[in-house]
């Protein structure tokens, strides 16, 4: 009988009691699994120091190659961007489908944005064209308080009328000039407040801000208590 490498010429020879107080066949038993466990181990140690010899990877060499791969793929679009596009894909969908404005900012703007996220900002009105004001809110909020009616009409006029409200040009070249840089020097928060309305607010169309007035107003009382 063969054990493992141990060849027993007599197995009846192991049924009396060993000296360690086993009979000889239990030691034979054991010593079978403790070889077992010694090549277990011994092949642990031959893969332990094979992950040793391993070259280790470097954290930044997978960064820079992230960052370079960004780069060449196409620009994936978040939610941040429909938010900020909503008041354009608002205005455009009452021509295009929502799978038109998606085909037409991947193929002309290389913008990936799913017909699926579109409808989902249009079937929401209300919460995208507040989402979207949020971005412009801190500065309407500053033109508000300083403003006759301490409210948010302002935000309702045409483009040429904020221009011909706010531009001083009625005081005549010179005593508008002068007035624009004293404003600039007494009220430097409505000068950059009125930057970013006119940049952000003013460039969507007079018809589309007031179309989207019944979903903003709400939140605009809420925001006017708190003058």
């Amino acid at each position: 009988m063969r054990q493992r490498g141990l060849l027993v010429k007599n197995p009846k020879q192991y049924t009396d009691k060993s000296l360690c107080g086993c009979s000889a066949l239990d030691c034979i038993t054991l010593g079978y699994y403790l070889s077992v466990d010694a090549d277990v181990n011994h092949v642990n140690i031959k893969l332990n120091m094979a992950n040793e010899n391993e070259k280790p990877v470097s954290l930044i060499d997978v960064g820079q190659k992230l960052v370079g791969h960004s780069k060449s793929a196409e620009f994936t679009a978040n939610r941040g961007l429909v938010v900020e596009l909503f008041p354009f894909i608002f205005e455009a969908s009452e021509r295009m489908s929502a799978r038109a404005v998606s085909r037409f900012l991947k193929e002309e703007q290389n913008i990936r944005l799913s017909a699926v996220t579109i409808t989902r900002a249009l079937n929401d009105p209300k919460k995208s064209w507040v989402s979207f004001f949020q971005s412009v809110e801190s500065s309407a909020v500053v033109i508000a308080k300083q403003s006759r009616s301490k409210s948010f009409q302002f935000l309702f006029l045409s483009k040429a009328e904020w221009e011909q409200r706010t531009s001083l040009a009625s005081e005549g070249p010179v005593t508008g000039m002068v007035a624009r840089g004293v404003r600039a020097l007494l009220r430097p928060e409505w000068v950059a407040a009125d930057k970013v309305i006119r940049e952000k607010w003013f460039s969507i169309g007079l018809a589309t801000r007031l179309k989207a007035k019944p979903y903003l107003e709400e939140h605009l009382m809420t925001l006017a208590d708190k003058f």
